[in-house]
């Protein structure tokens, strides 16, 4: 065990997250990016903090979101660290819900395709041998059956994530009143299934990337369970206006569901206790490259900042000397 490492997870994990944040912000989604984003997640599995950081994300993306509707659209840090949170933490419930709905789609796309056939409901995307009416049909029928999966699943998710849900549907409404159902269906519809859906090699619910035709088919699909999760029927004269009236029908169901999986009996979290992280030499190397070779555009990026973060020119200059101190040992060292 090594703790010299303390002092820099103290720097980086405050309460309110604004270096981890800034560094974020500059680090684009390249090898580096997830480089720093899984060394972030290991720490952070280990210091026993899980709850109280999924909870700092949260209220960073409603402190810091102008309009309720556009919560959740930049892939800024909280954003990617709750993705992977919920990613993890919600894998076997999205395995027990989907994995066989999305097996029987896809053995109903190829079936289609070996006879000419798509799911297309884009009337100047059609096959000579489609049937618009009867594929608005078919995708009417497979979109009630992963709603009512849904449905019937809700009550399955596992509970750090329903509080996490409950969290968030607070904030927003107490920040952007009536706005809670659209925010949850953001993150929980949104970043945990459409995700799973429309990319299931990623999540384990195939074994191969889906074909051009099934992910043409997987996307529509997902367009529709959105609006229907946000409650926003397509323009008319738009490809997929054909799917309003299995929106308007599934409104209320889909606002009861969203309801649901965000209410917990109270308000607190299980959170564990707090402790002197356990760092090791090897979960560092990753994260202390990155920031020693990015130190100064974080140090530009934490000046632009510090307006907005009276906080975050202090946390760099303790970051800074965190890392002068590791610097200085390993010169010492060798």
């Amino acid at each position: 065990n090594d703790f010299k490492y303390q002092n820099l997870f103290e720097v980086l994990f405050s309460p309110d997250l604004h270096l981890l944040s800034a560094m974020f912000e500059i680090m684009p989604e390249d090898i580096q990016g997830h480089q720093l984003l899984g060394a972030t997640l290991r720490l952070i599995d280990r210091s026993a903090r899980t709850e109280q950081i999924m909870k700092a994300c949260v209220e960073m993306e409603v402190a810091n979101t102008l309009d309720a509707n556009t919560m959740f659209r930049r892939n800024n840090m909280s954003l990617r660290i709750l993705k992977t949170h919920l990613q993890k933490a919600g894998g076997a419930f999205l395995h027990d819900t989907l994995r066989q709905l999305v097996a029987k789609f896809k053995d109903e796309v190829e079936a289609r395709r070996a006879r000419g056939l798509s799911f297309e409901l884009d009337p100047s995307l059609l096959t000579v041998a489609d049937d618009l009416e009867q594929n608005v049909k078919d995708m009417t029928f497979f979109a009630g059956c992963f709603f009512d999966k849904l449905k019937q699943k809700g009550g399955d998710l596992p509970r750090n994530l329903s509080c996490l849900l409950h969290q968030l549907r607070l904030l927003s409404e107490a920040r952007f009143p009536n706005s809670g159902h659209k925010v949850v269906a953001g993150l929980f519809v949104q970043r945990f299934v459409i995700s799973a859906v429309e990319s299931p090699h990623t999540y384990g619910l195939t074994d191969a990337p889906p074909d051009a035709s099934l992910q043409r088919a997987l996307k529509l699909l997902c367009s529709t369970l959105l609006a229907l999760s946000l409650d926003e029927e397509f323009d008319r004269g738009a490809p997929l206006a054909s799917m309003n009236p299995f929106i308007k029908s599934n409104a209320r169901s889909m606002k009861d569901l969203l309801m649901s999986v965000s209410t917990m009996t109270d308000d607190s979290w299980e959170y564990s206790d707090p402790k002197k992280v356990v760092v090791y030499s090897r979960d560092v190397p990753d994260l202390l490259r990155l920031i020693v070779n990015k130190m100064e555009i974080i140090e530009r990026h934490a000046y632009l900042q510090e307006q907005q973060h009276e906080e975050l020119r202090g946390s760099f200059l303790r970051l800074r000397a965190a890392v002068a101190d590791l610097t200085y040992s390993a010169s010492y060292s060798s």
